[in-house]
């Protein structure tokens, strides 16, 4: 497996987005130097408002960068 250089212009974003009646929350980590996205996470669960699935990610989001 390659190694990927650490870029210091990488950030991870989480947005929300309207999915079967509900919302759910897209987190999306991009390299701005290479001009890409890396990742991006979709949310399994539905939320009944985007607030709750922003509150969700940003959760998630938190606890994947506690376990780097």
């Amino acid at each position: 497996m390659k190694s990927e250089q650490s870029s210091a212009n990488l950030r991870a974003f989480v947005q929300t987005a309207e999915h079967a009646g509900g919302f759910v929350w897209v987190i999306s980590l991009v390299d701005f130097d290479a001009r890409n996205v890396r990742r991006a996470l979709v949310s399994d669960d539905t939320f009944s408002t985007a607030a709750a699935a922003k509150d969700a990610g940003e959760a998630s989001l938190a606890a994947m960068s506690a376990d780097r």
